[in-house]
């Protein structure tokens, strides 16, 4: 449109009215706003998948997990041990992208705090059970790097972290919906852009849990101790 008015006024073109822009930068509509969350729901199970697979085959490779047969500890412990350990964590995953983005261009956070935290605890063990899920039977570093680009990539791509899921076409739109990434990301915007209120985001917080009951079932079941 620019161009094309330097063109035509260039050519001799004298518009009747004259008019101009006005640029509006209102915190919660910007680009910067829309980011925002998206990094952070992407850090959360970057980290997650990636902490948790590397750690469990690293230690199965070195025969760590097999002498842990002999001691009185449970599967199921052993597993909630490396869930709480990401808990730990989360605190800084969370609040360094939103703290920078909050002091350092306005971001808004319009909805509770507690609420936030509770997305993200649930986002972490979400990603957390599929990490111990991916790392369930791998052997090698490479093998678990391969199952880990394999349920990361598609997502990266198709959960609408640096530009909205939207865009593609409606025929994906319902994998786009069921991927735990889109249900997170949807869920932090919605939280901290809009003030949504966890039964508002009731979707969203369905599918999350349902990945986190189904990953952390199937981990207890298919887990290799050797």
């Amino acid at each position: 449109m620019l161009a094309d008015r330097a063109i035509q006024r260039a050519a001799g073109r004298v518009d009747p009215v004259a008019v101009t822009d006005d640029l509006l930068r209102e915190p919660g509509s910007r680009y910067i706003d829309f980011v925002v969350p998206g990094l952070v729901g992407l850090g959360i199970m970057s980290n997650a998948i990636w902490g948790l697979g590397f750690s469990i085959v690293d230690s199965r490779r070195r025969r760590l997990i097999k002498r842990l047969v002999a001691t009185p500890m449970s599967r199921a412990h052993y597993l909630l041990s490396h869930l709480i350990w990401r808990l730990m964590i989360l605190v800084v995953e969370v609040a360094v992208p939103v703290g920078f983005g909050v002091l350092a261009f306005g971001v808004p956070v319009r909805g509770s705090l507690l609420e936030l935290v509770l997305l993200c605890v649930l986002a972490s063990l979400t990603f957390s059970a599929m990490g111990l899920l991916i790392a369930s039977r791998a052997r090698t570093i490479e093998g678990v790097s391969g199952l880990m680009n394999l349920a990361q990539v598609p997502m990266w791509i198709l959960s609408g972290v640096f530009f909205s899921a939207q865009r593609f076409p409606d025929l994906l739109q319902p994998l786009v919906k069921v991927l735990p990434l889109t249900a997170a990301i949807d869920a932090l915007r919605g939280n901290m852009l809009q003030g949504a209120r966890l039964v508002d985001l009731g979707p969203e917080i369905a599918v999350l849990s349902a990945w986190l009951s189904i990953s952390f079932v199937l981990a207890l079941k298919l887990f290799r101790w050797r």
